[in-house]
Order: C-alpha cells, then sequence, then structure tokens
C-alpha cells in the first residue's frame, strides 16, 4: 500500500476543481476566516462526498456483524453483512472511512437516486466483496429506479487501496463524468463479476488508480468504451472477460514499468497518449506483449516509445496465427499516427503484425529504431504509412527483417548502407515506393539486393574494415548529388556489383545532369573487385570508376552516359581487366589509361 499525505488545506479545492481567483479565496477562508465562516461547507461538488475538514485521531475501529436495514451516513468501523441479511437499503451521504465493509455471497444492496458507495475519500479503508455464481452480490437500484443512472455507482478513491470485488452484479449505475465502477486506488481486483445497463463505462480507472486483476467478468449493455483504464492496467484485463459487440477498451496514456501482456482478442484497445515500456533502473526490464488476435487503434496524437532510458521489450509475434494489428483510431489515411519508437535500451520482435496509417513524423516510419535497439521483423505488411521501417545509424542490432510486405508506404526502407546490407531479398515492395539510404561507412559484408524499386542513396559510402560490398543483379540506385563510393580508403574492403545482361546494375544522379555526383573509387587497400553489367550515368571527377595504384579489378561490360569524364580511369600499377567498356552518349571517352606506364599495370 503506498504511503498517504495529509490532506491540506488546498487539497479540497484540487477536488472541488477550482482554479484562479476562487481557488485563491477558497483557501484564505478554509486557513484564516471567522470561526463562523468555517464552520460553513463550500458547496459541495456533486461527483465527490462531503469532505470532513478536521479529521479527529483514528479511534479504535468497532467491528459490526449485524444486519443493518439502511446505510445512511458515514461510518468508520469494520462493517460484515452476512449471507442471512435482508436487502440493504443506501442512501445518499453513505461511505466507509477507517474500516472495512464485507459484503458475503447472497446479499443485496438497493441505492436510492444520488447515492453512492464510497470507499476511501479520506482515510484508508477496503472495500470487500465476496459473491459466488450461484449466490452472487447485487448492487441495484431501489424501487422502481431500474435503469442506467439510477444510482451514482461504486466509487474506490485514493484510500480504498487492495479493495476487491468478486461474484458482483452490478446494474443501473454510473453517471455523465464516471463509470459504474470509479478506481482512484491500487491494487484493486474485480473478478468473475457482471456489469450491465450503466450510463456511462463499466470501469473507469484513473492515471493513479491500479486494476490487479480484471478476469472473467461479463459486461452487457454498457456504453463503449466498456473499459477506460491507465496503460499499466490494461495487462490486467484477460481473455476471458465478455464484452458487449463493438465495445473497445480505452488505454490512456502512462508508463509500463513492468511486465504485461495484452490479451483480448475481438476487442480492440484505442490507444489514447503516449504510451513508454520503460523498466525502472539499468537491472528491470519491462515488457509488454500483445497476444496474436490483438487490435491497437492509436488516436492522433499516441504512439509507443520502448527502451528510452532503462530495459525494455515489446513483442508482437503471431506467425501462423490471427495478425496483431496497429492501426488508427481516427482515419483511414497514411500519416495518421505517429508510430512505434524504439531507443538504445529497446528490443523489439514483430512477426504477422499488420501496421497501417501511421508514419505521422516525415523522418520517421511506423516503426522506428535507433541507437542499439534490437530489432526483429518477420512477416509483417506495412500498409498505407508515411513510411515502413526507419533504422537510424548503423548501431541498431538487427536480427532479421525478412518476409514482409510494403504496400503505400514511401520510404519502405530509410537505413544507413550497413543495415540495408542485411534486409533479406523476400521483402515485397509495390512499385509506388522506395528505398532511401544514409550515407556512412560498411565495415561489415554486406549484400544490397533489388527489391523492383529505386534505392537511393542520400550521402557518400565508404566501404572499409575487409568489408565486402555486394551489388545484386537489378539494382537501381539512385544518387544525390555529390555523391560518392569508396572502397578500401583506410583498412581494406571489396566492390562486387553483379549485374546480368538481363538485369544490369544502374548509378544514376537524382539530377540528369553531367557530373552531378563524383565517382566509384577504388582506393590503394581495395582488393578483388568486380563491376559487371552497369550502366552509369551523371558521374563526375576524373573518371565514373577510378582505380588506384596496385588495385586489382574486374570492368566488364559497363557503360557510363551524360558523364563529366571517361567511363573508366586508373593509375600506374593498377591491375584492371576491361572488357567492352563503353562511353555513351555526352561522355568523353570509354577509357583513360595512365600515361607512361602499361596500360594493363
Amino acid at each position: 500500500m503506498r504511503p498517504r499525505a495529509v490532506a491540506s488545506a488546498a487539497a479540497p479545492t484540487r477536488r472541488l476543481g477550482l482554479r484562479g481567483p476562487a481557488l485563491t479565496w477558497l483557501v484564505a477562508a478554509l486557513a484564516c476566516g471567522t470561526s463562523e465562516e468555517k464552520s460553513q461547507k463550500a458547496e459541495a461538488n456533486p461527483n465527490m462526498p462531503d469532505r470532513v475538514h478536521a479529521p479527529a485521531p483514528e479511534p479504535r475501529r468497532p467491528s459490526v456483524t449485524t444486519c443493518p436495514e439502511a446505510l445512511n451516513e458515514p461510518e468508520q468501523l469494520d462493517r460484515v453483512i452476512g449471507s442471512a441479511c435482508k436487502t440493504v437499503t443506501v442512501y445518499p451521504g453513505y461511505r466507509i472511512e477507517n474500516g472495512t465493509l464485507t459484503i458475503e455471497a447472497g446479499v443485496t444492496l438497493q441505492f436510492m437516486p444520488g447515492a453512492e458507495l464510497a470507499v476511501g475519500f479520506e482515510r484508508a479503508a477496503q472495500l470487500l466483496v465476496r459473491g459466488t455464481p450461484e449466490a452472487p452480490v447485487r448492487f441495484t437500484a431501489a424501487g422502481e429506479q431500474a435503469k442506467p443512472g439510477a444510482w451514482k455507482g461504486v466509487a474506490l478513491y485514493d484510500h480504498a487501496d487492495g479493495s476487491e470485488i468478486h461474484g458482483l452484479v452490478l446494474e443501473f449505475a454510473g453517471t455523465d463524468l464516471r463509470g459504474a465502477i470509479y478506481v482512484q486506488a491500487e491494487d484493486v481486483k474485480i473478478d468473475n463479476s457482471t456489469v450491465r445497463d450503466s450510463q456511462n463505462v463499466a470501469v473507469h480507472v484513473t492515471s493513479k488508480g491500479h486494476l490487479s486483476s480484471f478476469k472473467a467478468n461479463r459486461l452487457e449493455r454498457v456504453s463503449s468504451p466498456a473499459l477506460l483504464l491507465p496503460a499499466r492496467s490494461a495487462g490486467s484485463v484477460t481473455a476471458d472477460n465478455t464484452f458487449p459487440p463493438d465495445s473497445v477498451i480505452h488505454v490512456l496514456g502512462g508508463m509500463i514499468r513492468e511486465r504485461a501482456r495484452w490479451d483480448v482478442p475481438k476487442v480492440p484497445f484505442v490507444i489514447g497518449g503516449v504510451i513508454e515500456i520503460e523498466g525502472v533502473d539499468e537491472k528491470h526490464e519491462a515488457l509488454l506483449e500483445l497476444a496474436p488476435g490483438t487490435v491497437l487503434k492509436f488516436d492522433d496524437d499516441a504512439y509507443f516509445t520502448v527502451g528510452y532510458d532503462y530495459p525494455a521489450a515489446l513483442i508482437a509475434e503471431a506467425a501462423g496465427k490471427e495478425p496483431i494489428v496497429l492501426t488508427s483510431a481516427t482515419r483511414q489515411t497514411s500519416h495518421a499516427w505517429r508510430g512505434v519508437n524504439l531507443y538504445r535500451s529497446a528490443t523489439a520482435s514483430f512477426s504477422n503484425v499488420v501496421f497501417e496509417y501511421g508514419g505521422q513524423r516525415s523522418d520517421r516510419g511506423v516503426l522506428y529504431a535507433n541507437n542499439e535497439a534490437r530489432l526483429t521483423v518477420k512477416g509483417c505488411t506495412f500498409r498505407d504509412n508515411g513510411g515502413g521501417v526507419t533504422l537510424q545509424g548503423a548501431n541498431v542490432r538487427l536480427g532479421e527483417l525478412r518476409g514482409n510486405t510494403f504496400e503505400r508506404s514511401h520510404p519502405a526502407f530509410d537505413v544507413s548502407p550497413q543495415l540495408y546490407g542485411m534486409i533479406a531479398a523476400d521483402n515485397k515492395l509495390d512499385a509506388g515506393t522506395t528505398v532511401q539510404v544514409e550515407g556512412g561507412e560498411i565495415g561489415k559484408d554486406a549484400v544490397w539486393h533489388d527489391f523492383g524499386v529505386p534505392i537511393e542513396l542520400k550521402r557518400p559510402i565508404a566501404v572499409d574494415g575487409e568489408a565486402t560490398l555486394t551489388i545484386r543483379p537489378g539494382a537501381k540506385i539512385r544518387v544525390h548529388d555529390g555523391f560518392a563510393l569508396g572502397v578500401g580508403e583506410f583498412g581494406g574492403g571489396t566492390l562486387r556489383i553483379e549485374g546480368t545482361a538481363e538485369q544490369p546494375v544502374e548509378i544514376f544522379g537524382l539530377t540528369d545532369r553531367r557530373g552531378t555526383w563524383d565517382a566509384i573509387r577504388l582506393y590503394e587497400k581495395a582488393r578483388g573487385n568486380l563491376i559487371e553489367h552497369a550502366t552509369l550515368r551523371n558521374a563526375g571527377g576524373e573518371g565514373a570508376i577510378n582505380v588506384a595504384m596496385g588495385v586489382d579489378a574486374i570492368v566488364r561490360d559497363v557503360s557510363c552516359v551524360r558523364c563529366f569524364s571517361p567511363t573508366l580511369t586508373w593509375a600506374c600499377g593498377a591491375r584492371v581487366t576491361a572488357e567492352r567498356v563503353k562511353a555513351g552518349a555526352e561522355t568523353p571517352a570509354a577509357t583513360l589509361p595512365p600515361f607512361g606506364c602499361d596500360p594493363a599495370g
């Protein structure tokens, strides 16, 4: 049970919802007014019980087991209403403070108009409902008031921690502002109960309240959303609850600090704010697991962040089962909601997940990871997003990115050149998208596959550290102005452009002018290079392909169109095999051997 602060003179004003001059006046009156003024109560908030302004020291609580006919004023005692008791009528003004109210199986409480069962408003108190399937406890409206909103409902206030409701049938309760069961307390359990015919949501948990259990309940003829609760309580809702057709669970933004599983097939979660999944420290990982069939609908300003400071995991795996869906709650258009963001301490795994209508930020896809986040994406569908997968930097620890389908999600990938080399060939991209590759270094072997769409290279790329970059047949590489591909400048490297006659590799400028980008440069430490069946366009420098002294390269079936300099040049001492190298339109020459040495080496 969490510690409770002593109420200050300003505390009642917060509960009354006062602000500005009214707040200042009331605090002054409570603190400094005359005795006559102090004896007068402020006008009551109809959604809160009257407060006792100067609580006396808590007396020793009596224990009462007799059957009451009515409950009509505040009590500070431990009351048990046993199974032998008849129907008890509850009037406005009743509440339990500094005590417990235990209601045994078979008891009925009937509530007069305006009445509520208020627990723990000012002092520690608990409600313990102990019904059974054969003899449930019943909370209902008195007399002929059997309609939604006939009485206010159950209110478990700040000090009602640990309250438990089991085997309850609650009907005809609620107000326009609150649900039939209203929870501000911690560690509340609601199990094996029925809530029906409520005026508002069945259960309303505030941002500071917490449900530790919500299982095997039945909700009938309640509003949608059926539940309104913070993110850290959503994991308490189990799959064996029964909801009305077309109902949803509204999840408030907030933190998930521990381990939770969301498993309510057929009932979507509507995400109403930012949900942060974050461990409490470096030693404790938070976890959110989404069960197969789970549907999450995000408001426009809602999204997930995972592992920003401390370890956290998001697991959404539904391979071979009903897909998990992450979509918009408001619009079926791209950019409607932001997406899932993975940071330094994040681990995430997605399989058979549908991402749609996300990618609100232009610099991030619907799935974004940076720094040292760990990520696996297999067999997922990205549909109608402002972007697909964005992996920022070369340090993202990518497990697998394979078997995914990208439809109307541009760009499908926005990644570093190293990480692009780890994306499997079996991903499917529609013709309306592109791949964007940032500049940087390739320090490990990488294979760039052709996905049937342009690969857009934004800045210069260096292949070093004894790495090999292999570019597979059919790749169409569109480069920004000033681009250069350098191989083996410092630590050694290899370039293999493996086009075929049927599927040549194409490298061309974003701007179709002579010399808009630099060149392919094979530096002194480059080894084992192959460039064949490639068409270059718009290159500049001293040659579209430039081979340094001592470097071996096979250049075969290569041409350059609208290039500022010859297609191929090399230095003395380079070991170059040049076959069928051509100069296309507006290119001055096919080759330019070095002066004063053997052209072959």
